[in-house]
């Protein structure tokens, strides 16, 4: 039977790696300061949330307001140095470039850490067989536990959606709905008030909210699935299947069409929670304990 597998973060949780949203956070708290040297890029994220689904979209409570009057320059227009009046834009670039930056290397230290601790359990790990020739991956970790504890046949793809640190592809990370209130430009501002310099600050806070946001790569997971070909069933191993992924669950079956949605489940919470996401293909669904899915064969 051939199988598209896919692969969530709960599967390396249950391997005991440490890939939880508190990981993640200890990282920003551990060591990275931001620009002005002061503040610590947890406390300016205040992100909160058990799954990593909650954690993204809680990026939407970033104080942009605060970022913005914390860190404005007002312009010295009595300056003949164009520095003076243009140097606000520059801070608010290095400031939010910093907190780009301590989010991207955070995620890769706690991959790093994650890998590293895969490779010790595979010294002594007694891997299933668990994929066969026909089958596929899509996996929306960054992490490479896949392939460093299963042996994988060299014929069966494997799609890491959100980037893969050891492929060194960039790792999406973000929300997925913009519902902060912070805008652009000041809708209700008049001429008078207006400042260019002050406005280039404001415009550098909101595209960095902006970069922040997690893209859908729809066209990437067709491409994908019409490489695998036919698929008999799909298997989802550690995947929340939350609303997020809501759409690329559908375009799999659409796309695959498939005659069992095979879901691994940690409690009875877990199925309740898939089955009230309204899933087009619900009456696919089996679900099993992850142990019993893992060492069938």
């Amino acid at each position: 039977m051939r199988t598209l597998y896919i692969i969530g973060n709960g599967f390396d949780l249950h391997f005991n790696l440490k890939t939880k949203t508190d990981n993640f956070e200890n990282y920003l708290k551990k060591n990275q300061t931001i620009y002005n040297g002061v503040d610590n890029a947890s406390d300016v994220f205040n992100s909160y949330g058990v799954n990593w689904y909650e954690y993204e979209q809680s990026l939407n409570d970033i104080d942009l307001d605060e970022i913005e009057s914390q860190n404005e320059i007002k312009p010295d227009y009595l300056s003949d140095r164009e520095s003076d009046r243009d140097g606000g834009i520059v801070n608010m670039q290095m400031y939010v470039g910093s907190l780009s930056e301590a989010i991207r290397s955070a995620l890769e230290q706690m991959v790093i850490s994650a890998n590293e601790d895969a490779l010790v359990l595979s010294e002594d790990f007694l891997a299933p067989k668990l994929f066969e020739v026909g089958d596929a991956i899509l996996t929306f970790n960054y992490t490479s536990t896949i392939e460093i504890l299963f042996e994988v046949p060299d014929s069966v793809p494997i799609f890491h959606i959100h980037g893969c640190y050891k492929q060194g592809t960039p790792l999406v990370f973000g929300y997925r709905n913009n519902q902060n209130s912070y805008v652009k430009t000041w809708p209700d501002m008049d001429e008078d008030n207006w400042d260019y310099y002050v406005a280039q600050q404001r415009e550098v806070v909101y595209d960095f909210y902006s970069s922040l946001e997690k893209k859908l790569e729809i066209d990437k997971l067709v491409s994908f699935l019409l490489k695998c070909g036919k698929m008999d069933r799909v298997v989802v191993l550690g995947h929340s299947m939350s609303p997020v992924d809501y759409e690329y669950m559908e375009k799999v079956d659409a796309t695959l069409n498939p005659r069992i949605w095979e879901i691994s489940y940690y409690n009875e919470n877990d199925i309740h929670r898939v089955q009230s996401q309204g899933y087009s293909f619900q009456q696919k669904m089996i679900f099993k304990n992850m142990d019993m899915i893992l060492n069938r064969s």
